[in-house]
């Protein structure tokens, strides 16, 4: 069987990494970082750390050929991170020459990975958006700012040029002078942004679709999931999910996939506005997202269906699931629960009974510990700087807080 290269090894490289690993296929893994999660995997039989992506992309081409050049037969790039599939959408004609791999056409990438353009295409498709504007000067914004409805969100235009310099997936604006604030700091970066209105509801009223379509554009592989939690407990990712059948939701993932002749996989985030009981569009991510082996437990294997179509096996469509899976994210989980606990949101005696029905994590597997050591070892070296810091500006008869 031909090698998988898992491109980007943090925790959507761990659950791809995992569910080929299962399925006995031999798993190499690249990451500029040494410390990645999934090298701890024991299904990551090599681990490589070469150039960024983003800041060194032709040494990284050289290496991936080199690398290439070295192998029997081509191998399976499966990218798990934004930066990494623009990569292979850049250079896909030299790495075609040594990898398979299956991803969307570059003009879909960039439609896609360009949220503004993003949201045109989803209303030309009849896909319902919260009011949206991308400001392209200060001129426009004071335009369009003072006809939006407040709180609004303001993210990046491209998400993984966003978290260059920010942690967080946006800023809330409460007014049309936050909004106003916040561009001028945003701008200064030279990041180009949307503002959106806030979808209002609960976490629950977050949904997520997910899809595999082959190079023919046949639908290989769906899954649908509802977040309970996530993290940051507002705008953030989730950390306890569950899979749950969504015929609404799935109609019109596909009529969007469907209608821009979508391949490789995708997820779709929706949520349902309190304000109108109308299901509105977040964002198509067209990549592996970060929960990626919840559908392996729930009868669905994205990674490797999406392995065997790369090696030209033919496969018959995998699109049905077992709802009621819970996939859980236990460091970031903890987070939300004391966050929503704040708010009056949730108890402690109903986050205990949600964690009891976990089927499945995002480190935690009973045959693969080493994750869940190297998390640990994260997390305490986490706290441990928290600590230093804290003690160096202590002051005195201060308490020491982690």
């Amino acid at each position: 069987m031909a090698i998988a290269i898992v491109l980007y090894m943090n925790v959507p490289g761990l659950g791809v990494t995992r569910s080929l690993g299962k399925e006995g296929v031999e798993v190499y893994g690249i990451d500029r970082y040494p410390d990645a999660v999934a090298f701890s995997s024991k299904f990551c039989k090599k681990s490589f750390v070469f150039a960024d992506p983003i800041t060194a992309p032709a040494k990284l081409l050289d290496q991936m050929i080199e690398l290439g050049k070295g192998l029997d037969e081509k191998a399976v790039l499966l990218p798990t991170s934004d930066y990494y599939t623009d990569f292979v959408s850049t250079f896909r004609t030299e790495l075609s020459e040594y990898f398979l791999f299956n991803i969307p056409s570059s003009s879909i990438l960039k439609t896609l990975i360009d949220k503004s353009q993003q949201y045109t295409l989803a209303s030309q498709l009849g896909i319902t958006i919260p009011a949206t504007f991308s400001p392209g000067s200060k001129d426009e914004l004071m335009e369009k700012g003072s006809t939006i409805s407040y709180p609004a969100f303001i993210k990046g235009v491209s998400s993984h040029e966003w978290y260059s310099y920010f942690e967080n997936k946006g800023f809330v604006a409460h007014s049309f002078d936050e909004l106003q604030e916040y561009y001028n700091l945003i701008s200064s970066k030279d990041l180009r942004i949307v503002v959106q209105e806030i979808v209002e509801g609960p976490n629950k009223n977050h949904y997520k679709v997910c899809a595999y379509y082959s190079k023919e554009q046949k639908l290989l592989a769906l899954f649908s999931t509802q977040k309970t939690r996530q993290f940051p407990a507002d705008f953030g990712i989730g950390s306890f999910m569950t899979s749950m059948k969504c015929p609404e939701l799935i109609e019109t993932s596909l009529k969007f996939f469907e209608g821009m002749g979508y391949t490789g996989v995708g997820s779709i985030e929706f949520k349902k506005d309190d304000k109108d009981g109308q299901f509105k569009l977040l964002e198509l991510n067209p990549r592996f997202w970060k929960q990626n082996n919840h559908p392996t437990f729930a009868g669905v294997n994205f990674a490797y269906i999406n392995y065997l179509d790369c090696i030209g096996k033919e496969l018959a469509p995998s699109l049905n699931f077992r709802e009621n899976v819970h996939w859980l994210n236990t460091v970031e989980d903890i987070g939300s629960f004391l966050a929503n606990r704040k708010k009056g949101d949730i108890s402690t005696t109903e986050w205990l009974r949600s964690l009891f029905k976990t089927n499945c994590h995002a480190f935690f597997q009973r045959d693969d510990l080493g994750p869940v050591w190297w998390n640990a070892k994260d997390v305490i070296g986490i706290h441990s700087k928290k600590a230093l810091n804290i003690l160096k500006t202590k002051k005195p008869n201060s308490a020491l807080h982690l």
